[in-house]
């Protein structure tokens, strides 16, 4: 069936759905390849078949697109985005939840069909494109490298034409050898599919990229829909339907494979096979005491067991002897149901109780929350340059210097100054702030370019602002990678300070103390001719080193230029001066900003945050490489 005469098809099938979705058409048949035959006969009575084929090289050695390579898949603004009903809960209760399986479709690679190199499923039907490699010897040599025609034959000289199509993998030696049996006699083969055909197979509805799509005949429905980025926020998970020809509709629930990893529904595609995704079902909200607090789809009459089930259980559920259940109503909470009992009660009486669209349910399993465990002995780990390394044990409301000093102090080449403090639920916190930064800066790159667009009709400069938005995207990736240490800033005076000027901080369980080694350098970094590591020179200012840098490029604004202190503090001119330059400081001059005054804002306070939390040096460092 030619292309068109499928797409017309695939039309009147859909018509019911309202919308259909602009595809893109990739065709990857081909022609069926012929070969030529020669016979030597050596005076042994053996006769020899062989074929020199023009494409032998393409089967053996065929590009890495057609093999399926694995490629990762360009930024998708849409994989990210929020439906509405998550918005609602999101205002109705404070708390974000994620839709129960998309994370499954998140830096999915491009295309999920098998590899070339994957060993052939005992049960693959060969097809039209097939490409088989045959050997045979004793009585008869045979060295053959041929292509399924689009009968479904192949060649095989002195033998004839012998029908392959539907021939199960498993079953195709033993057919061949009995069709080459009946010319020839003492002799043994071999067969191997060097590479397997293509299948274009449709994917439309509520898909996250919904087109035409050219698989190996090796791939099956979940194949298909994690090329396609699978559903889009508005697609269902448990209504996929596969549509054959004349054959009736075939459902796909991926809560099958979410929940218990079953694929017995996950079937091998055929050449012209239609999946339509429809529209997301009714959805239902679960937070509290459960594993997995999530948005979950209903597919039928649904109970709180099953609801809990699918959220992985409650927390623990070894002394469980009470569960509270909650509904949101009106924006508030109200209890619908207290069940006290054992745990086998308890779980019926919640099979007991339906769920509704759009509700919001909230469960409590007093004594499943695993508790605080009480820290009776408290620890920090002291490294670098001090007279003692190692884990201590200090005393309740024990302070930073007095353990340094009961330790005996740094040695002679410590850098007092450099001292770093790290914390752990600091280290949370700063992770959480940085992660909304990152999170905001890559939301006003998509605005702002947007904004841009719309009143842009030169072609140059359309060109120009989607080149400035992906560097913009990959810098946004560039921050993903910079990861909160957890330092809490000294505020230490200058390079000469002793432990005598330590403060007197309380330290915590778990706390890291790091003292460096005296540092005798100076960084320059950003926008200056030449980015390095320079010599500290005593009474040098930061002009100077800019100056030993090159000066500051066209693209530099020096207006915003500003120096991290060794301590983790940042001096600027805005603010008190730049100071004087302490070994182990760097100078940063950033880059002029043209965008707008959201995205703007959204760089600067994820710049705010890199120095404020000490992080300054080490996260420029990432992001310049």
């Amino acid at each position: 069936m030619r292309f068109k005469d499928k797409f017309l098809v695939l039309i009147c099938f859909f018509a019911f759905s309202g919308a259909l979705y602009a595809a893109e058409s990739s065709n990857a048949g081909s022609a069926p390849t012929s070969a030529s035959a020669s016979e030597l006969s050596s005076g042994t009575g053996i006769s020899s078949i062989s074929t020199i084929s023009d494409d032998r090289q393409s089967l053996l050695q065929e590009p890495a697109e057609r093999q399926g390579q694995h490629k990762p898949l360009k930024p998708d603004s849409t994989v990210n985005k929020k439906s509405s009903f998550q918005s609602y809960v999101a205002k109705s209760t404070g708390d974000s939840l994620e839709v129960f399986g998309r994370e499954l479709f998140r830096n999915v690679p491009s295309t999920f069909a098998p590899l070339g190199a994957v060993q052939v499923n005992a049960d693959y039907a060969v097809g039209s494109g097939d490409a088989l490699q045959i050997r045979g010897w004793g009585m008869v040599d045979i060295n053959l490298n041929v292509t399924v025609s689009r009968s479904g034959e192949i060649y095989v000289p002195r033998v004839g034409s012998v029908h392959v199509a539907g021939v199960k993998y498993r079953d195709l030696q033993g057919y061949l050898k009995t069709a080459v049996g009946r010319i020839f006699t003492n002799f043994e083969l071999s067969v191997s599919i060097v590479k397997t055909r293509s299948v274009q197979i449709y994917v439309v509805g509520h898909a996250q990229r919904p087109g035409t799509y050219t698989l190996s005949a090796m791939s099956t429905l979940l194949n298909a829909l994690f090329a396609s980025g699978g559903p889009s926020i508005t697609g269902s998970m448990r209504n996929i339907k596969l549509k054959r020809g004349s054959e009736r509709l075939v459902s796909f629930d991926l809560y099958d494979i979410l929940l218990s990893g079953d694929t017995s529904k996950d079937t091998a595609l055929q050449d012209g096979d239609v999946i339509y995704i429809p529209a997301v079902g009714p959805l239902v909200a679960l937070l509290g005491d459960v594993k997995n607090p999530a948005i979950y789809e209903l597919h039928q009459k649904t109970s709180i067991a099953e609801l809990v089930r699918w959220a992985g259980g409650f927390e623990s559920a070894a002394n469980l002897k009470k569960v509270i259940i909650e509904k949101s109503i009106d924006k508030r909470y109200q209890t619908v149901a207290e069940i006290e009992s054992d745990w086998a009660s308890i779980e019926g009486n919640l099979a007991k109780l339906d769920v509704q669209p759009t509700d919001i349910i909230r469960v409590f399993a007093p004594g499943a929350a695993p508790l605080e465990v009480k820290v009776e002995r408290e620890f920090v780990r002291v490294d670098g340059e001090v007279k003692q390394n190692g884990v201590f044990e200090i005393q309740k409301g024990e302070t930073l210097k007095a353990l340094i000093f009961r330790i005996g102090g740094a040695t002679d080449i410590g850098y007092v100054y450099g001292t770093k403090l790290n914390r752990e639920s600091v280290r949370r916190d700063q992770q959480v702030k940085m992660n909304e930064a990152v999170d905001r800066y890559e939301r006003d790159i998509e605005s702002n370019a947007k904004q841009r667009l719309a009143s842009e009709n030169d072609p140059a400069r359309i060109a120009a602002i989607a080149s400035e938005q992906e560097s913009q995207r990959r810098l946004a990736v560039k921050l993903r990678a910079v990861k909160a240490e957890g330092r809490i800033i000294l505020n230490l005076k200058d390079a000469s300070v002793t432990i005598n000027d330590l403060p007197d901080f309380p330290l915590k369980d778990g706390d890291l103390v790091y003292i460096p080694q005296k540092q005798g350098t100076v960084d320059v970094i950003g926008a200056v001719y030449q980015q390095n590591t320079f010599m500290h020179r005593p009474g040098h200012s930061v002009n100077a080193y800019l100056m030993l840098a090159g000066g500051v490029s066209p693209t530099g604004d020096k207006s915003e230029a500003y120096r991290i202190c060794v301590d983790g503090t940042v001096r600027s001119s805005r603010h008190g001066g730049m100071g004087t330059v302490n070994p182990g400081d760097a100078i940063v001059v950033p880059e002029k900003m043209k965008q707008g005054p959201g995205f703007m804002a959204s760089l600067k306070d994820f710049t705010t945050i890199l120095y404020q939390f000490g992080l300054g040096a080490a996260g420029l460092r990432t992001l310049k490489n």
